[in-house]
């Protein structure tokens, strides 16, 4: 059974632009500062609330000389993102400056990061837990960002995501899970802000092991089944093209980082932690 989103995944040019975005205007917390597992060149940051919980993560990859995305055919488009209710003209203010096309909606308020990544902040009933709650920020617990809600997937057949979403990933019908009708037949070009993949989650390694099973025995073609460390990981493509992972809760970003200290250095898995200068040295050669 999957249990909702565990995170999210994109692409940004600049770590330092990205990071001071989500930290300090957005009030997430880095709680992994880590790399690319299959391109340890590449910085790979992983934001959310304090605890670093599934569900709340925001994860960029970044690629210095990364071009304009190119949004046609097949793609993710908007992810919503929770806020506790009266909050939005709070956030339209503290966006305002530092944004591309603000925007209210009936749905909530609509932006887009500096990279053009798609965000849509939704009021909801919830309220964050107190021991949830950033704490390096201004922005009040009460008006910080919750959880991930859902996103936008747009696809040239949309009968066949609804069928293999009900079918194969037993999804029920969720209000912040839209799938719409791609407009264009040209081909989507991954770029700055482009989603990579969503996440969904499951409780364990044995679960996404499951899974697997499940996605060979329907004929899926498996991108990658991987142990990370920090959780177990399944890829696949939806009938559209669409990456899908499954990602299990455990084993979390504290097996090599106490949480008051989440997110301070480069933090590696024990499987790449002999590398570890040489990847240092390759980040930083990547700055200049």
């Amino acid at each position: 059974m999957l249990n909702g989103i565990h995170h999210v995944s994109a692409f940004t040019k600049s770590a330092a632009m990205n990071r001071h975005f989500y930290t300090e205007i957005l009030g997430l917390r880095l709680v992994k500062n880590t790399v690319n597992q299959n391109n340890t060149r590449m910085r790979h940051l992983f934001y959310g609330d304090y605890q670093g919980n599934p569900g709340t993560l925001l994860t960029f990859f970044e690629i210095k000389r990364l071009g304009r995305a190119r949004r046609e055919r097949d793609f993710y488009g908007t992810t919503y993102l929770a806020v506790s209710k009266g909050s939005l003209d709070f956030w339209e203010m503290r966006l305002a400056p530092h944004v591309m096309e603000l925007r209210r909606t009936n749905a909530g308020l609509y932006f887009q990061d500096a990279d053009s990544f798609q965000i849509q902040l939704v009021e909801t009933d919830a309220v964050i837990e107190p021991e949830n709650a950033t704490r390096h920020t201004d922005i009040p617990a009460d008006r910080q960002v919750i959880r991930i809600l859902g996103m936008d997937w747009h696809v040239g057949d949309t009968k066949r995501l609804a069928d293999f979403a009900e079918q194969f990933l037993e999804l029920t019908p969720d209000p912040f899970t839209a799938f719409i009708p791609s407009e264009s037949e040209a081909l989507s070009r991954m770029g700055r802000g482009s989603l990579d993949h969503v996440a969904l989650r499951v409780t364990s390694k044995a679960e996404v092991a499951k899974w697997h099973a499940k996605a060979v025995a329907a004929g899926l073609k498996i991108e990658e089944f991987v142990d990370r460390a920090y959780f177990t990981s399944l890829y696949f493509r939806e009938p559209n093209g669409l990456m899908i992972e499954i990602a299990s809760d455990t084993r979390g970003f504290t097996i090599d980082e106490p949480v008051e200290q989440l997110g301070e250095t480069l933090a590696l898995p024990p499987f790449l932690e002999d590398k570890q200068t040489e990847i240092e040295s390759n980040l930083k050669e990547n700055e200049k």
